[in-house]
């Protein structure tokens, strides 16, 4: 996968040179994620089909960047970087069988992903005096991330992997593949500064970005002490006296712990700004023969 990504980079570069009558730009996104999975949000209040479930306060950080090239007005490729946070718990949920549960997380995530861009609106200046261009893509593609799982006991993080807080049998990697889509929207002014909207979503191949996916470990299945901790923690959930909690006697060693059904995945909401190289190419020159065909027409009496 590593290669893979190198061989992108280095194919878009030499596109861009070869063909350096189209244009190309790079710049800085920053913006917010949202997790979709097992934990924490759900229940009678919420959406019940990913990854359509979402609560304000499960939304994190998430910051990168990207390069882009435009083979055309209408279709380009974009090769992007981010860092990913995100987190949920079940203490700040409405259904009470994850209330009781009590399991939370954070994850860290790294993701670099190649994605195909369509814009379907694209239109050159907005109005007669403006230099400001808009377009509206919707893109996919393919990606890579590597996700970091922890949880906090008695004021200390965790990392959760290493814990295999499902027994040994069910420990799993580091990374999985994903499948970057979405939807954007682009102001360009001045031919040099981009501004965009991005809207995306991340399908993964992974149901254990939250550390939950199968059933309660038995104490044999667990290869530390500290697994023990964040196994089954239920118990500090009946220790705070909330009468509405399920019977106990559903965490248990064997019982269902999360859904492995359903793989996790998040929501990126993410401005981007970017720096827009032009070397007199066919994106511009449609632009401005537009700008050309307006005066021509307008000195006609």
């Amino acid at each position: 996968m590593k290669k893979l990504f190198i061989l992108s980079i280095c194919i878009l570069g030499m596109v861009g040179i070869s063909r350096s009558q189209y244009s190309m730009d790079f710049g800085l996104s920053l913006g917010s994620s949202h997790y979709v999975g097992e934990i924490g949000n759900g229940g009678s209040k919420g959406f019940q089909f990913a990854p359509f479930n979402a609560e304000a306060r499960n939304f994190r950080s998430a910051v990168g960047g990207f390069y882009r090239y435009n083979f055309t007005r209408r279709l380009g490729a974009r090769l992007s970087a981010n860092w990913v946070r995100i987190a949920a718990a079940d203490s700040l949920s409405d259904e009470p069988s994850r209330i009781a549960r009590n399991l939370s997380f954070r994850t860290d995530i790294i993701e670099v992903g190649l994605t195909a861009e369509f814009a379907f609106i694209a239109i050159n200046d907005l109005s007669r005096r403006s230099r400001i261009d808009f377009s509206t893509s919707a893109y996919a593609g393919i990606g890579y991330l590597w996700f970091f799982p922890q949880a906090q006991y008695e004021g200390k993080w965790y990392d959760l992997r290493p814990l295999a807080t499902e027994g040994i049998e069910n420990e799993y990697g580091y990374g999985s593949l994903m499948v970057p889509v979405g939807l954007a929207a682009n102001f360009t002014f001045s031919k040099r500064t981009r501004l965009g909207l991005d809207l995306g979503y991340r399908f993964t191949f992974t149901d254990y970005l939250d550390d939950v996916s199968t059933d309660y470990a038995y104490e044999t299945e667990l290869p530390y002490v500290e697994s023990d901790y964040f196994d089954n923690r239920s118990d500090e959930a009946y220790e705070r006296g909330n009468p509405d909690l399920p019977n106990k006697g559903f965490y248990k060693p064997g019982s269902r712990r999360g859904n492995p059904d359903t793989n996790d995945g998040y929501w990126l909401v993410q401005l981007q700004l970017s720096y827009v190289i032009d070397l007199g190419n066919n994106f511009y020159r449609s632009r401005y023969n537009s700008i050309i065909n307006r005066r021509r027409k307008r000195t006609k009496f």
